[in-house]
């Protein structure tokens, strides 16, 4: 899969990270040019700026790239999931304009919950790195990126923003990517079959849509048996679900979460559905697929 092809441990990624500032003092001495990252230009919004960086992974990866969306917002400002929660308008990336692409896959961190007058939503704050996974048509070859991004942020008030960021990744050697980038690279959760000891593990996840009070349910294990803890759940037909709030502590250090399937969620359409259930914790992040019944 390709998420467990790019994610590596946090710990190592400061290392290679400072390993590269490292690398990059020594070449400077000595009058030789190091390859340098790539970026392209900031294209500013309102409360909000944007651009294209592109870089490896880890030194062993060749001239294998990542490419991430940088965002950067206003204090205050806040930027949506995939899944945006009560409101929101989660991103919409375009890349049908760029040059030898097959594809690009966006990899999203995990995400935190607000909570204010539009109810609960799911999104980041200050800096986002977004990693894209790239696959070149021709591998090897330059790479042209060219995307139009929509997506929105909130304060106060909503604002759509639209932005189109182009970036050249010419063929050859390329710098580590930043380490902010890296360590947002890291925060994408992992499958369960491939959680590290930072990550939560899912004990069970049940979607009870046949009684008086459907429900879904989640127990997830979290390292340290740490208190702070978030799940969120998505329907593979695009039905809405509800954040599921902590209800109890289950067996052996574990917590359990709960969604109440209330009126504004169509049992009837949910029913076959696949849903994903997103398990967030302090210092790694995790997911699991479950079937509805």
């Amino acid at each position: 899969m390709m998420r467990s092809t790019y994610l590596r441990s946090q710990s190592l990624r400061y290392h290679l990270a400072t390993l590269s500032i490292f690398a990059f003092g020594l070449a400077a001495s000595s009058a030789v040019s190091p390859a340098a990252a790539l970026s392209s230009a900031w294209v500013p919004g309102h409360k909000v700026k944007a651009r294209l960086v592109a870089g490896r992974t880890t030194p062993s990866d060749g001239n294998k790239l990542m490419a991430f969306v940088e965002i950067v917002l206003e204090p205050g400002w806040k930027t949506y999931w995939r899944s945006p929660g009560d409101a929101g308008l989660p991103p919409s990336l375009d890349w049908s304009k760029s040059v030898n692409l097959a594809s690009a896959e966006v990899l999203f961190p995990a995400p935190r919950t607000f909570t204010d007058k539009s109810g609960h939503t799911v999104g980041y704050e200050g800096t986002l790195f977004l990693p894209i996974a790239l696959t070149p048509k021709s591998p090897g070859e330059a790479v042209s990126l060219a995307v139009d991004a929509h997506y929105g942020i909130c304060k106060d008030i909503c604002v759509p923003v639209e932005a189109e960021l182009k970036l050249d990744i010419p063929a050859g050697e390329a710098a580590l990517a930043p380490a902010a980038a890296l360590i947002a690279l890291d925060r994408v959760p992992r499958p369960q079959g491939s959680v590290i000891a930072d990550d939560p593990v899912l004990v069970r996840a049940e979607a009870l849509v046949n009684g008086d009070q459907p429900k879904v349910v989640v127990e997830a294990r979290f390292p340290g048996g740490e208190a702070a803890g978030a799940v969120y759940l998505e329907a593979s037909n695009g039905q809405f679900l509800p954040i599921p709030d902590k209800v109890s502590d289950g067996a052996g250090g574990s917590a359990v979460f709960e969604a109440p399937l209330g009126a504004d969620v169509d049992l009837k359409a949910l029913k076959g559905a696949t849903v994903t259930a997103t398990i967030v914790g302090e210092a790694g992040a995790s997911f699991a697929t479950f079937a509805v019944p």
